[in-house]
């Protein structure tokens, strides 16, 4: 039924829930991006029938952390219900109080992307950052792509049992990574995998399903740094099951972040 309406070019169900798990908002000079803006970012769901989308800003992870939230913050609030927020989180500034930002309708968890921010995720300075997602419960996602990446999330992962640990571009990726990715899912259950990726081969979702299970694994575009339509195609044409579409897409997603 999912994929069928796609290839048909009609509407997705109207019980289906869809939530983008890794999504930004802003520009960089480093990339070009276009619909950048929160309410572009709004729009874009409206025309592909996703409920809503969890964000953080680029400005955050590239060029200033501190304005980058307050952009997420004021997107947060301007478009409750469909922008949900992560908090990036810097190593360079590790003293910055987060319970404001956790006491904000909608602001759901943090947001670590260590390489943009010159750093290595298991740089010792973003220990008060998930000793604060443990003590709380709190969903982090993680910018991924090299294998070391990968392990630095197992051995926080094995650290702070209480948060949720969210592998960004981990599960479509070449089979060296991946395989990583498979192991730190299988060992720890806090751990998960998103399919944010700009291009995977055939059959890489249900290869990833087959390994992990279909409970462990989130729907993510990154948009804006990518058309969110392709991987949204991807999922939805895949052969999995429509029970299992329905957890990628979406139900996995409310439940991690407790939507």
């Amino acid at each position: 039924m999912i994929g069928e309406n796609v290839l048909r070019g009609l509407p997705f169900p109207d019980d289906l829930f869809i939530f983008d798990i890794h999504a930004h908002i802003n520009q960089t000079s480093d990339f070009q991006m276009t619909h950048t803006d929160p309410a572009d970012v709004v729009r874009t769901l409206d025309k592909l029938g996703v409920n809503g989308c969890c964000v953080s800003s680029i400005f955050s992870i590239h060029a200033d952390c501190a304005l980058g939230n307050r952009m997420m913050l004021d997107a947060v609030r301007a478009f409750p219900g469909r922008l949900y927020g992560y908090v990036t989180v810097s190593p360079h500034d590790n003293a910055v109080p987060l319970d404001p930002f956790f006491g904000e309708p909608g602001v759901l968890g943090m947001k670590v992307h260590a390489a943009f921010h010159r750093a290595a995720i298991n740089d010792p300075r973003y220990e008060p950052f998930f000793e604060y997602a443990d003590r709380h419960s709190l969903p982090v996602l993680f910018h991924t792509w090299e294998i070391a990446d990968i392990l630095h999330v197992a051995q926080i992962a094995a650290r702070y049992r209480s948060a949720k640990f969210i592998i960004g571009h981990g599960a479509m990726r070449v089979w060296e990574v991946k395989r990583e990715v498979v192991d730190a899912v299988r060992k720890y259950d806090n751990v998960f995998a998103d399919t944010t990726i700009s291009v995977a081969y055939d059959g890489a979702i249900e290869d990833t399903v087959s390994r992990i299970g279909a409970d462990r694994l989130c729907y993510g575009s990154d948009v804006p740094f990518y058309d969110c339509r392709h991987v949204l195609g991807k999922v939805a044409t895949s052969k999995l099951s429509d029970s299992n579409k329905e957890k990628i897409l979406g139900l996995n997603a409310k439940r991690i972040l407790g939507l």
